[in-house]
């Protein structure tokens, strides 16, 4: 009796302590709010920092590998339940077993199911990966260990806050429709529909479902752009969210001719929140394999950038952050006698993804066929824009502001029409970018070494900067190894051009295998740049770690800065160029909002040698769907148009 009258009275603590960070969460919240419109990006964002309070409760979930219950902290000032966790994993385990019997043993054993398939002096490999594959295709990437939080990490986002307050969606019809959303201008226009070339443009976006009826919450992701046809021109518009349903696009109009407006629910709400709830259920859309290799034995064991593996906790996990340089953990061989943590030696991307315990409804909205994206609201709107008075000029004139002679920190305030594409290249307004050829660009960086540090996206950088420079390659790629390391030299002019793969993860072509020494830890690379060198460093990070929970990339950034903030203060010859992620419509990269957010903020402040290479609205303006964009040749003539001829350091 007196043991219960303690826990009645703990309880009776812990509702009164919740309630008291409940109500300073809410104070907080509507401070947050108080303003009727703000941008998008930073509409849930405050002192440079996007994580918020988080306070441990104790709810729990039915552990089915252990047969007990377990405790998990739950996230303050969300709508997140153990119930509607619960409820989408017995969903999973009843489709798939519905379709496929032998789904039974995994689900009734997610501990043998994610471990090799035998603990003797064998090479497992092939087994093992089909045997974790199995498991994905049968939905059993779930498991108790997964809903805690990051350990670098163990806040919950004020992102996370907005979008989990929320109940997941039950019914397509409560969505954003783009059929029924409707844009309007806004803009007092002159005869027939004029506005003056220059001057500044705005319109309504009023959102509705499906049932037509207005949505009364903001957080959708709304894409505007003007486009013309002769000539031809684009550029995108800023984006404000009034939180009722309702965005106001700004930009400007820096051509004349007829101007038509395009619109777009690139994602909407429920889109954001199914995207955080997956972060912070399963913390991920993708796994790897581990291949762990010795003279007497080899197996694959599950990957992640986070110590939460399937099958796997505590003492059962290999942390291999000293090893690469960056978080990375697998699940421990179970070989003991011959394997042990440090022989990983690559690693490779897993399948099958497509079961993760979601709802019906969740489901559909994950799997929207790519080509029914964007979602394009209608509209008739044209608009005539004509020269100012007494003036025959039909563009803007460019910039007296010289891109090299405008601050590098200044691209960190650079906002969605901060340029235009016009006759197919890209003019700021911000500054006059010049036209460089070959020669210039060998003038540029001779005696200089150039390292594009990222994905395929940077390989492509390198890709174009090389050709344009005319240099001999030195390490070539090929069929059999396609993501390495790259270098081409040109002996003339001193000049080197290097590429090397980011850290994991790194997804890699499917079934290839990654060596680890074909990927590079950021931070490592930057310690490693010696002081009286001349270095511009190019980094990229968007396609490879948008699966996972944003906590992993916001670590990844501050862990960067600190390197980045070493190397400047060591070596005044180097340049650093941060491209940003790129719009673009498909599922998987759905939060590059935040990432773009994320890569400002942690990154800005460093002086005017660091460069924000602000990709984001040039492929708004082009209406891109590529992960690829095909105007990366834009991108480097942009932050080369403002590096080269920049007085010296």
């Amino acid at each position: 009796m007196a043991k219960q009258c303690f826990l009645d009275r703990r309880k009776s603590y812990g509702l009164i302590v919740a309630a008291f960070v409940l109500a300073f969460i809410m104070l907080r919240y509507l401070e947050l709010i108080e303003f009727p419109a703000q941008n998008f990006t930073a509409l849930f964002v405050f002192n440079n920092n996007f994580l918020g309070q988080q306070k441990e409760e104790t709810p729990v979930l039915y552990n089915s590998t252990q047969n007990e219950t377990v405790q998990w902290p739950s996230m303050q000032a969300t709508a997140l339940t153990v119930d509607e966790v619960q409820s989408k994993i017995n969903r999973i385990k009843s489709q798939t077993i519905k379709g496929n019997s032998k789904c039974t043993s995994v689900h009734n054993d997610l501990y043998l199911a994610w471990r090799s398939s035998s603990n003797q002096s064998v090479d497992t490999r092939a087994d093992d990966f089909n045997k974790f594959n199995f498991a994905s295709s049968c939905g059993a990437l779930y498991n108790d260990e997964l809903v805690k939080p990051l350990p670098w990490s163990q806040l919950v986002s004020l992102w996370e806050q907005e979008y989990l307050s929320s109940p997941h969606v039950n019914d397509s019809l409560d969505i954003a429709s783009a059929s029924t959303s409707t844009i309007e201008l806004i803009t007092p226009v002159g005869i027939n529909g004029s506005l003056v070339m220059g001057s500044e443009v705005k319109f309504k976006i009023t959102l509705f479902n499906v049932r037509k009826e207005p949505r009364i919450q903001g957080g959708d992701l709304i894409n505007v752009w003007l486009v013309s046809d002769a000539p031809k021109a684009s550029i995108a518009a800023d984006v404000l969210d009034h939180r009722n349903g309702t965005y106001t696009a700004i930009t400007v109009l820096p051509w004349c001719g007829k101007v038509k407006v395009m619109a777009a629910i690139a994602h909407q709400r429920e889109k954001f929140r199914l995207m955080f709830y997956i972060q912070r259920v399963f913390k991920t859309t993708y796994w790897f394999a581990g291949n762990f290799h010795s003279p007497n034995a080899s197996e694959y064991t599950p990957c992640l950038p986070h110590p939460y593996i399937p099958g796997h906790a505590g003492n059962d996990v290999c942390n291999l952050t000293a090893m690469l340089g960056s978080p990375y953990f697998c699940g421990r061989p179970i070989k003991t006698e011959f394997l042990n943590c440090s022989d990983f030696i690559s690693t490779k991307r897993l399948n099958d993804f497509s079961n993760l315990a979601l709802s019906e409804t969740e489901t559909w909205l994950l799997h929207t066929p790519r080509e029914k994206r964007p979602f394009f609201i209608s509209n008739n709107i044209s608009i005539t824009v004509v020269p100012a008075q007494a003036s025959n000029e039909t563009v803007l004139s460019f910039s007296r502001l010289k891109c090299n002679e405008r601050k590098l920190s200044l691209s960190f305030k650079d906002n969605n029409s901060f340029g235009f594409f016009y006759l197919g290249e890209w003019r700021p307004l911000t500054c006059d970018l010049p036209k460089l050829n070959s020669s210039q660009l060998r003038e540029c960086l001779a005696d200089t070494k150039v390292i594009f540090l990222g994905d395929s996206n940077s390989r492509a950088q390198y890709d174009i900067l090389s050709g344009l420079v005319g240099c001999q390659e030195k390490m070539k790629r090929n069929s059999g190894v396609w993501h390495a390391p790259l270098l081409c030299e040109s002996e003339n002019n001193s000049i080197s051009i290097s590429y090397l793969p980011h850290s994991f993860p790194f997804f890699g072509s499917t079934g290839e295998e990654l060596p680890t020494e074909h990927v590079f830890s950021e931070t490592r690379f930057l310690d490693s740049v010696p002081a009286d060198a001349k270095y511009i460093i190019h980094f990229h990070h968007f396609l490879h770690l948008a699966p996972f929970h944003l906590g992993h990339m916001e670590h990844r950034l501050k862990l960067i800065r600190e390197a980045l903030k070493r190397l400047l203060d060591r070596n005044p010859h180097v340049i650093f160029l941060y491209q940003s992620a790129h719009s673009v419509y498909i599922r998987q990269t759905m939060n590059g909002i935040f990432y773009v957010e994320l890569q400002r903020r942690i990154l800005e402040g460093l002086g005017d040698r660091v460069m924000f290479v602000f990709t984001w609205p040039m492929t708004i303006a082009l209406d891109n769907n590529e992960v690829h964009p095909h105007i990366a040749d834009k991108f480097t003539k942009l932050y080369m148009g403002h590096i080269c001829g920049r007085a010296k350091l």
